[in-house]
């Protein structure tokens, strides 16, 4: 059985290896991807942004068509739609279609299993709790805060891994429910939870315990030793939720489609705290037409590998240190004050990620295009120069 990482494995990252090669896989970029290659000074109305992991791309020429072809739809509910989106998903990673649940992004989908599972507890009279790493993606325990969910935090390590050992031995001591947060790579690090020590973990924790798997940057990751939670939940786990979104690889962050794969059982408690037609019509279409476009998604992640390498050459050169990110973005040292640097920044029309709890002297970057990685490590050398950094 193949892994549901089909999109991209190592080999045809090797063998694609440069932009240019990539550009020669079967003549497919679209006029919207070409606009990816070419690169204009950024501005103070138009800055270059690298604050928010979305897609440099654009999205595929599938979903223009598609879009077009369906713009009479627009008078109807969502609801065929979604079921098509719902369909095409349970094909794509061959499971059924009770396993999903599609929602409005994938925080929509965090939310609502965090609700659905303290739901669980209540009913079942069990204390609950969320296992949480920190820093990591900050809407879960946002999500727990107004219904007085405890959050357990801990702190990744030097290295920025998370302190699974830690956390393990939390859930096992624990006399209750543990939902356990894996943002997987993790969001802001990029870091990875290797496929053993997940797969170790999950097949091995109390049965009241339960894995809330996040991969909204699983597309980009090219590693052998990644294994999406998907494959763990085929191979018969009963205890994990994994969401994934259309935000990021896909370039439709402002359509807000994600989903939740899931046991049937599950997936039922999830819909329970999910809003009905939850979708709109372009955001249905838009999803399944690009979920389809594999010749995209491997232009992305061929793009996303240069880009990474232009960026850490730079880093390493400059003495900074960065998280291995495994994602569409970089998590790395900078000297003096986050503000400073985040000011200096905007004044060169470039916006940067926020800081993060735990790692004070560090910036996330969105890497972009080759080309908006080159211009960023230019002004990371003339910051240098300044002894900005």
């Amino acid at each position: 059985m193949k892994s549901v990482e089909q999109t991209m494995n190592r080999r045809d990252v090797l063998k694609a290896g440069t932009i240019a090669s990539a550009l020669a896989l079967g003549g497919f970029l679209s006029p919207l991807q070409a606009a990816g290659t070419s690169f204009k000074l950024p501005t103070r109305d138009k800055p270059l942004l690298l604050n928010s992991n979305e897609s440099a791309y654009g999205f595929s020429s599938l979903v223009k068509k598609a879009l077009d072809k369906k713009a009479a739809d627009l008078s109807l509910y969502p609801f065929k739609a979604e079921e098509e989106l719902r369909s095409s998903i349970a094909r794509f990673y061959q499971v059924k279609e009770d396993n999903i649940c599609v929602s409005n992004g994938s925080s929509a989908a965090l939310q609502a299993a965090i609700y659905a599972v303290s739901n669980l507890a209540n009913e079942l009279n069990m204390p609950f709790r969320i296992i949480n790493p920190n820093p990591t993606f900050e809407f879960p325990a946002v999500y727990a805060k107004p219904l007085g969910i405890e959050v357990v935090n801990f702190d990744l390590d030097s290295k920025f891994n998370m302190n699974i050992d830690a956390m393990k031995k939390s859930e096992r001591e624990f006399d209750g429910i543990s939902l356990v947060y894996l943002c997987n790579p993790n969001n802001p690090t990029g870091n990875i939870v290797s496929a053993n020590d997940l797969y170790s973990w999950v097949r091995n924790a109390k049965q009241s315990t339960i894995f809330l798997i996040d991969e909204a940057y699983a597309e980009y990751v090219i590693d052998p030793a990644f294994k999406s939670g998907i494959d763990i939940l085929k191979d018969g786990a009963k205890n994990i939720i994994v969401t994934r979104t259309f935000s990021k690889i896909y370039g439709l962050a402002g359509l807000r489609v994600g989903y939740a794969v899931t046991t049937p059982e599950l997936q039922r408690r999830i819909k329970d705290f999910l809003q009905l037609a939850g979708i709109n019509v372009c955001g249905a279409v838009a999803s399944t037409a690009a979920l389809a476009d594999f010749n995209f998604r491997q232009y992305c992640v061929n793009s996303n590998v240069k880009s990474r390498q232009i960026v850490t050459k730079t880093l390493d050169s400059l003495g900074l240190r960065y998280a291995p990110s495994h994602a569409n973005f970089i998590f790395h040292e900078i000297t003096g004050s986050y503000d400073d640097f985040a000011k200096n920044m905007r004044n060169q029309n470039i916006l940067v990620g926020r800081q993060f709890a735990k790692f004070d002297n560090f910036c996330r970057v969105t890497l972009g295009t080759p080309q908006q990685a080159e211009y960023y490590v230019k002004v990371l050398k003339t910051f240098r120069q300044k002894r900005y950094i």
